[in-house]
């Protein structure tokens, strides 16, 4: 068992992230090693000592079994007693002991023997404890048990101080998003896309921009949402910003129409028909945004239908780039198809780009899906892109994003290009 334990650490050792389960094993491999009847780690916090991961002998019987999430003041704690120096290590029959006979955890837990070392992160806290303790006393008990019970908690420290150092960092994150979009600090701008053949400015993408200093790109701001688990919290108030715009353009008389960007998550949470109740499928498009892929095409079709049904078009961004594929459009069936701007890139110069937009162009057609070229810069991109057939164009050489200010006069005039 002790070469187990050895062949364990090592293997964690080659691994630089290792996790909750690991040392679940672990703690079982050190419990079976010892011969105890229950292994568990645990954390001080707040004045409490709370039990974290337990590990137990399904053969021995306890009147009130240790659980994960138990609390104990510290000072009624055989953990801190053992940290702050008033315990040894090893009590190895707690009936004997004077501190350990008086104390109520020893009746309650029915604790006989008792073995336990700090676990200490690697700035110098103490993070909590690495104990095990029997039903009965335990005379075998001994000071290479303890050794081994400070290495293991050493790897310990190691672990829990990186998922603690990886809480706290998400929890900061947490609070950040959180006050973006409590403060009302996220705001929509808009995007034309040219039409070739009217000649003039289609729709709008509507984009966000995050009002915070110092300024970090929307796509950071996102990435931070999803990893605290705030993404579609972001992506509602962003949707209710755009209903809000599109509602105000409708009592100035602006013919305003946009596409909203919408993410595989959002589409099968339920949430957006809700979302965009007060909205027409004139006014609005949803382009969906390829940051992570589909997994289950039948289950995401199902939640786009009532949209599809109330006359919502259906947009892929970023085609030609990330998850967006055939076989995402085949499954979806779009409306619109948007090339990723890294085709139209320099596409004038480039052969091998032209073939794949003359490819993309004639797939599109045969389901009579339009295309939108995003990312034109240039003039030479406008017309190599017209040349190939595109009818419809996305990027700086026509409009930078505007805020809804700056509509009235973008909505009336045409582009002259």
């Amino acid at each position: 068992m002790q070469q187990d334990i050895t062949n364990l650490l090592e293997g964690m050792g080659a691994e630089q992230s290792s996790s909750t389960v690991d040392l679940s094993m672990l703690l079982e491999a050190i419990r079976q090693f010892l011969n105890m009847d229950v292994a568990f780690t645990s954390r001080f916090a707040q004045g409490q000592r709370k039990v974290e991961l337990v590990s137990a002998n399904d053969e021995v019987s306890f009147s009130r079994p240790l659980t994960s999430g138990l609390t104990v003041p510290l000072e009624q704690s055989y953990c801190f007693s053992i940290v702050s120096g008033e315990l040894t290590n090893i009590i190895a029959d707690t009936a004997g002991n004077e501190i350990t006979c008086s104390m109520s955890l020893t009746h309650e837990m029915e604790i006989g023997a008792f073995i336990g070392v700090p676990i200490t992160l690697q700035n110098g806290d103490t993070y909590g404890t690495l104990c095990c303790y029997d039903q009965a006393p335990n005379p075998t008990l001994n000071h290479r048990d303890v050794e081994l019970l400070h290495i293991i908690a050493s790897y310990a420290g190691q672990v829990l101080g990186r998922n603690l150092a990886t809480q706290q960092h998400k929890d900061e994150l947490r609070s950040t998003v959180r006050e973006v979009i409590d403060n009302n600090r996220i705001e929509v701008v808009f995007q034309p896309i040219y039409g070739k053949q009217s000649n003039s400015y289609e729709y709008y993408e509507v984009l966000a921009r995050f009002n915070t200093q110092p300024y970090r790109p929307p796509n950071e701001w996102l990435e931070d949402a999803d990893f605290v688990g705030l993404g579609l919290e972001v992506e509602s108030a962003i949707i209710k910003q755009v209903v809000t715009r599109l509602q105000l353009a409708g009592d100035q008389d602006l013919d305003l129409k946009a596409s909203i960007n919408v993410s595989p998550r959002m589409v099968e949470s339920g949430l957006l028909p809700g979302l965009l109740t007060e909205v027409s499928s004139d006014q609005v498009r949803i382009e969906l945004t390829e940051h992570v892929g589909v997994t289950n095409y039948e289950t995401f079709r199902s939640y786009l239908k009532p949209l599809v049904q109330r006359g919502f078009k259906i947009c892929i961004d970023d085609v030609g780039a990330g998850f967006a594929s055939l076989k995402h459009i085949l499954e979806i069936e779009p409306d619109v198809i948007k090339l990723d701007l890294s085709l139209a890139s320099n596409i004038h110069l480039d052969p091998k780009r032209q073939a794949l937009v003359t490819g993309l162009l004639a797939f599109a057609r045969s389901f009579n899906c339009e295309v939108v070229a995003e990312g034109v810069e240039t003039a030479q991109e406008f017309q190599a892109l017209k040349a190939l057939g595109v009818t419809f164009f996305q990027g700086w050489f026509f409009s930078r994003p505007v805020k809804f200010e700056q509509l009235d006069s973008n909505l009336a005039v045409a582009a002259v290009v």
